[in-house]
């Protein structure tokens, strides 16, 4: 009776923390994929989602952080050796990041106010680009090619 109850416990659990966010990862297609991609994500506070794909991105890393109310990303990657790094604080922060055959390319984009707006993206080989925004309602729209 007690190892039904845990079982279904531990199955609210796993459902709800499953709900909160989405994170799919594709590793064994086309020619740039492979085991070595990570991805992680920490969300604490309440209301923050994150969407994140990588997609035959070898060697590529996507690090989510957002702690505070009401944050979102929607982050892509699918480019070989690259890293993805976001970290949002505060409440209210959105954040849209996309990578796409970017060789070698570090997106990095913090938030810390509130209401601060990034839409990112980089098809460029060797490139970096870093958004720091500290405050309130600040918006940067950023995009290499």
């Amino acid at each position: 009776m007690n190892f039904f109850k845990i079982a279904a416990l531990a199955a609210v659990v796993v459902s709800g923390s499953a709900m909160a966010a989405a994170f799919p990862q594709f590793p064994g297609h086309g020619n740039n994929s492979g085991p070595e991609s990570t991805l992680k994500v920490y969300q604490s506070g309440v209301s923050n989602s994150a969407t994140a794909l990588q997609a035959d991105a070898r060697d590529s890393t996507v690090d989510i952080t957002q702690r505070g109310i009401g944050n979102g990303a929607n982050v892509g990657q699918g480019a070989d050796d690259s890293t993805i790094t976001l970290v949002q604080d505060g409440f209210g922060n959105q954040a849209v990041l996309s990578q796409w055959t970017a060789e070698d390319s570090t997106i990095d984009v913090q938030q810390r106010g509130g209401r601060n707006g990034a839409n990112v993206t980089q098809t460029a080989s060797d490139s970096s680009v870093e958004l720091t925004q500290v405050g309130f309602n600040n918006y940067a729209n950023l995009n290499q090619h």
